[in-house]
């Protein structure tokens, strides 16, 4: 009985939290200005396959024509011709008894007027024509400088320069940039393209690449690090040594209860930080190497508690900030029904840490299951079925969200539970019911009976579906309180009214380091969340 006591103790000191005086809560403490920002480079998300995939044909009314592209001339009236012509190094189309017509860097929409007003000077009337792109160009292209696989790429002159790119790995990271990339003909120069301006504006310089042009893709100048509440934390590069901070903040995404921004710079042989209001920014530049912290200086004065269960006051209440437990409990106006003496507190940030210790548990048992090994194939067959009802399990498992419920053990000091912002307080009704869970026939509520033994309410819930002295049985308290029982099953003490027994069952499996194991998230889910879940 005491190493099952010891073990249900250690569970309850993890899942339940028992509040002591002046416990801080995870909520309430501002972000850390050590927190490190994550290493991802604001966009390079564009480069994931996106644009690799597809291509231009070249039918965009905008397209320019180049040498090499396909067109399909048409001329009826004096003249009847159907003909696929492709455009010569000097970008002309040779139309026999009309002669060259000059179409290099003609766009696509005016092509059939150019052609048809070149006709016209020969045939003056009773001829017209018809003439449209068939295919565009397929043109190499280099792709240098900072990317993973630099080379020669094919592809359609109309293709964007991002889709080169994106053929040769995207950009090299923390080497390449996104704010200087250069396209190059004959070493002269075509364009400098800033990759954020697509980013933020989807702005995109037009570029239709020839046979033989080069996409170079430079080294970085800097970078900032952006940490704290926006939208994008990571690595953001600076178009030059010296930038705007405004530029840097607007492009982070700021959260909504942003106040202030702090940088923290290099400055010669040192490093000092700034802090500045996010509306008093302009003008302000920021160099390589800092880190630019978005964070909140709002204060709270007043906080605003749920009030539930059996009560007449109002269901949420304003109080001051700092205020405790008995604060709130002066303005509750109690019924002749309420248990005064099973308050019950649930907080947020409790029912996070439950979920995340929850998830923690599950994954060690899901990786103790994967990697069980059996000595014969028998047992490898037994192994595998066993293993496939164990990972069902653990996926519901995982969808169980715990309450958050802080102990507030018997002889708590009210005044010196400090209240949270969003915190639940529930005022129970007393109730002459006793709720029986779990690996029993029939879930059901028994009225209470003074002396009744947890084995009589059991049988009268259908009996346990197991022997059940072979199960653990735990009772909830109406505080929220659980007490083992599995050694006092004929004890007529043991349970009061509005008692919840929890009949869990003990799994039976060939490893006894996974019955173990599993046995233990039953307890832990039991009483962070007040579920029997059976396997």
């Amino acid at each position: 009985m005491m190493r099952l006591f010891l073990s249900l103790m250690v569970l309850l000191s993890v899942n339940c939290f028992a509040l002591d005086a002046g416990a801080p809560d995870p909520d309430q403490s501002e972000p850390s200005l050590l927190d490190v920002a994550d290493d991802q480079m604001y966009g390079s998300w564009l480069f994931s396959g996106g644009f690799e995939e597809t291509s231009f044909t070249g039918t965009n009314p905008e397209y320019r024509i180049s040498q090499g592209d396909q067109l399909l001339v048409q001329l009826w009236g004096g003249i009847e011709l159907q003909q696929e012509i492709v455009v010569d190094a000097q970008g002309n189309i040779f139309i026999p008894r009309v002669g060259p017509v000059k179409v290099l860097g003609v766009a696509n929409k005016d092509l059939n007027n150019v052609v048809l007003k070149s006709i016209k000077r020969v045939y003056k009337a009773n001829v017209e024509a018809y003439v449209t792109l068939a295919s565009s160009q397929t043109v190499k292209v280099f792709v240098s400088g900072m990317v993973p696989k630099p080379g020669i790429y094919e592809g359609q002159s109309a293709d964007s320069v991002l889709r080169y790119i994106d053929k040769a790995g995207g950009i090299k990271p923390e080497l390449g940039s996104y704010r200087k990339i250069l396209v190059k003909r004959q070493s002269k120069q075509l364009a400098d393209i800033d990759l954020y301006d697509f980013v933020q504006s989807g702005s995109m310089p037009p570029v239709q690449l020839q046979d033989g042009d080069l996409i170079f893709v430079s080294q970085r100048l800097g970078a900032v690090s952006i940490e704290g509440d926006a939208g994008f934390k990571g690595q953001y590069e600076l178009a030059s040594k010296e930038s705007l901070l405004s530029e840097v903040v607007d492009a982070s995404v700021v959260g909504e209860r942003v106040t202030h921004v702090t940088v923290v710079a290099p400055e010669g042989s040192r490093v000092n930080a700034h802090q500045y209001e996010i509306n008093a920014i302009a003008g302000v530049e920021v160099t390589p190497g800092s880190v630019v912290r978005l964070s909140s200086q709002l204060r709270q004065d007043s906080i605003s508690v749920e009030v539930l269960g059996e009560h007449e006051s109002t269901t949420e209440m304003v109080l001051p900030w700092g205020a405790s437990l008995a604060d709130l409990l002066e303005q509750v106006e109690y019924t002749q029904l309420s248990d005064k003496k099973s308050v019950q507190l649930f907080r947020e940030s409790v029912a996070r840490r439950q979920k995340e210790m929850l998830m923690s548990s599950l994954h060690a048992l899901e990786q103790s299951v994967l990697t069980a090994r059996s000595a014969t194939r028998e047992a490898a067959e037994l192994r595998k079925v066993e293993a496939e009802s164990v990972l069902a399990w653990i996926e519901r498992a995982k969808q169980i969200e715990p309450r958050g419920q802080v102990l507030l053990a018997k002889g708590y000091d009210a005044t010196k539970v400090i209240l949270n912002q969003g915190d639940k307080i529930v005022i129970p009704s007393q109730k002459n019911l006793v709720m029986i869970h779990g690996e029993v026939l029939f879930p059901t509520a028994v009225t209470y009976e003074n002396g009744r033994t947890i084995e009589r309410y059991v049988e009268q819930a259908g009996g346990a579906t197991a022997d059940l002295d072979d199960m653990n049985t735990l009772v909830m308290k109406p505080n929220g309180a659980f007490v083992t029982a599995n050694r006092d099953l004929d004890d007529k003490k043991m349970v009061g009214p509005g008692d919840e027994i929890f009949v869990l069952a003990k799994p039976d499996l060939k490893a006894l380091q996974l019955t173990k194991d599993i046995s233990q998230v039953i307890y832990q889910i039991a009483v962070s969340a007040a579920v029997a879940l059976a396997l």
